[in-house]
């Protein structure tokens, strides 16, 4: 498939043109970090590189917004913001490369998505182009906007499938002061009642992560346990100095009358969370597969998960109820699974997206309705179109 870099979004606009007028396909790419998600494509096109497409175009810090094109990497536009001291409190795999386009086309989140939400509670404008070409914009640059309909959330989490964004303005958070992370073990018997004390933690802490022993093996930032603890659980704290110093010593209080082992702490969970967020592309990983539960229910799901064969390797944020498992075994984890990489051959037998809910056909509806001629990503999130 031949790649097209435009310079400028009119560029972009007259590529869109005329693939449509050939009746072929436009698939966009960024950083190409998840490239393995999704059906394969169901005609010819070409496949649109947005990287260059990568300017901040205003950045008032005061207003705590940022207004940036889409081919933007992750990594560039935190370094930005670091400039005057404010995040994004996104967690991306591989931000060197990726693309803020890309991140919203699948929604990515991490271990902050306990604390701080995803992206779509950051994205307070957007624009994109349409099947013709044209540049459509809905939101603003100030946080308080109510103009137009709420075509950003169509946008974020659509695979692509709805036309290029080109521009996104969001809204960032100051940084905090400091930060720290307590890591410790448990046995599979007290999970439940672990994560229930948690939730129910008087220390309010912004991450919660769980690791068996497979995904903390393959952490460098953390060191080896000495223990043989089948579950590791990672709680962060971010805020000011003397208020993380308080949530440190109340959840350690908190932890010394339950079932836990090796109680240690991490100076700089900057890394650890970043080295969390990456297992998500794991290069090693022939399978990934991401499911959604109830939280109250996730203890009991892992569990099940774990049982389903020797090596697999779990990762979940845990209060959120959102669960990775990787494997060398491709296998169907349930209905409410989707499948994140496997082979090609398998794509058409797993249930890639999980079962249809009860939205799938209005999604449907959106996508014919908005590119009729199934322009963008044909194939990628519905093989029937």
């Amino acid at each position: 498939m031949p790649v097209k870099q435009p310079a400028t979004v009119a560029d972009l606009g007259e590529l869109i043109k005329q693939t449509r007028a050939a009746r072929q396909g436009v698939y966009p790419i960024g950083g190409r970090t998840t490239l393995d998600v999704g059906l394969p494509p169901l005609k010819p096109g070409i496949a649109i590189d947005t990287t260059a497409l990568n300017q901040v175009i205003d950045y008032p810090a005061r207003d705590m917004t940022i207004t940036v094109q889409a081919g933007i990497t992750i990594a560039n536009i935190q370094a930005e913001l670091a400039k005057e001291g404010q995040w994004l409190p996104v967690d991306i795999p591989e931000p060197e490369k990726a693309t803020l386009g890309g991140a919203i086309a699948l929604n990515q989140s991490g271990p902050h998505r306990y604390g701080y939400g995803t992206l779509r509670d950051y994205v307070i404008g957007i624009s994109f182009l349409t099947d013709d070409g044209v540049e459509v914009k809905a939101g603003g640059r100030v946080v308080k906007n109510v103009a137009g309909y709420d075509l950003m959330k169509l946008q974020i989490g659509a695979v692509g499938t709805l036309g290029i964004v080109s521009q996104v303005t969001l809204k960032v958070k100051p940084r905090s002061e400091t930060s720290a992370a307590v890591v410790f073990g448990c046995a599979p018997d007290s999970l439940g009642s672990i994560l229930d004390q948690l939730h129910a933690s008087k220390s309010r802490p912004v991450v919660v992560e769980l690791l068996n022993r497979e995904a903390r093996q393959n952490l460098s930032a953390l060191s080896p346990s000495s223990s043989d603890s089948v579950w590791t659980v990672a709680v962060g704290f971010e805020e000011k100095s003397a208020t993380v110093q308080w949530q440190r010593a109340t959840l350690l209080d908190e932890l010394k009358s339950a079932p836990v082992q090796d109680v240690t702490e991490v100076a700089d969970s900057s890394k650890l969370w970043a080295a969390i967020a990456r297992l998500q592309t794991r290069p090693d990983s022939r399978f990934i597969g991401k499911a959604s539960v109830l939280p109250s229910k996730l203890a009991g799901y892992i569990q099940e998960l774990a049982s389903k064969g020797t090596g697999t390797l779990i990762h979940a944020h845990a209060l959120n109820g959102i669960v990775w498992f990787h494997s060398s075994v491709e296998f169907n984890a349930g209905d409410n699974h989707t499948t994140r990489r496997c082979s090609p051959e398998r794509k058409k037998a797993l249930p890639l997206w999980g079962k249809p809910a009860a939205d799938w056909e209005l999604m449907r509806h959106i996508k014919k309705t908005l590119d009729p001629d199934n322009v963008f990503n044909p194939g990628r999130l519905f093989a029937d179109l």
